[in-house]
């Protein structure tokens, strides 16, 4: 049967950047498995529950985690390097309410019970530019479907992005959508970051080459 359907599901990125060194294939051995995500994390967790999909290095999901002790952040991310970053600093830091996967997100939220997150965040997902690949970007009418699967009622979807051809698209398939409201009464809303974070690397620098990024906030509704 013909697969008609243009936008991916499985996601894209890199994986490793580098061999890793001594000390990285020790973490990566050692202390990953301390504060991976598996079947029983998803299914045992029963808190507020917030899910970053491409957490780079983690400096977002590591701020969160820090700073609302009364909640539960998985964070997923397939670049090992960022993976390691991030639990070498949740294990320094002692942090007990996270973890972590390098599998495919979209995999991560196929597992997961309806209504079970209370947010998502999307912190600049790779806007794959050339037009033949736009069937390979995150945020697509497949996985906006799943995300509303997974969202408890009122839950947000969280956005940051500074590439304007991406923007546009993302606002076009949620505004056909109408299981979601756009959170936006004023230009502020489009401009400022709508929660309480520390910037990541790749935020300062979109910011430092003048590439204001440009965050959007939906929320599931009660239909």
């Amino acid at each position: 049967m013909r697969n008609d359907n243009p936008y991916m599901s499985k996601l894209y990125g890199r994986k490793k950047s580098r061999s890793l060194n001594t000390h990285s294939q020790d973490i990566l051995k050692n202390l990953f498995p301390k504060y991976k995500l598996g079947d029983v994390s998803i299914s045992a967790i029963d808190d507020d529950i917030e899910f970053e999909i491409g957490f780079g290095y983690g400096e977002h999901l590591l701020w969160q985690a820090i700073n609302n002790k009364n909640k539960m952040f998985i964070g997923a991310e397939p670049f090992i390097s960022g993976a390691i970053n991030l639990v070498r600093d949740v294990n320094e830091k002692q942090i007990k309410n996270i973890r972590i996967s390098t599998d495919d997100a979209i995999d991560i939220l196929d597992t997961m019970a309806d209504c079970y997150l209370s947010s998502i965040y999307i912190l600049f997902p790779d806007p794959w530019p050339k037009k033949r690949h736009h069937k390979r970007r995150l945020i697509n009418p497949n996985n906006i479907h799943k995300f509303h699967r997974v969202l408890k009622r009122s839950g947000k979807i969280l956005i940051a992005s500074d590439h304007k051809g991406y923007i546009h698209s993302i606002l076009f398939h949620f505004l056909r959508d109408n299981r979601f409201d756009w959170i936006c009464e004023k230009s502020s809303d489009f401009t400022q970051k709508p929660f309480p974070s520390t910037q990541s690397k790749y935020e300062k620098k979109a910011i430092r080459n003048d590439q204001n990024p440009v965050y959007l906030t939906f929320k599931k509704l009660s239909l």
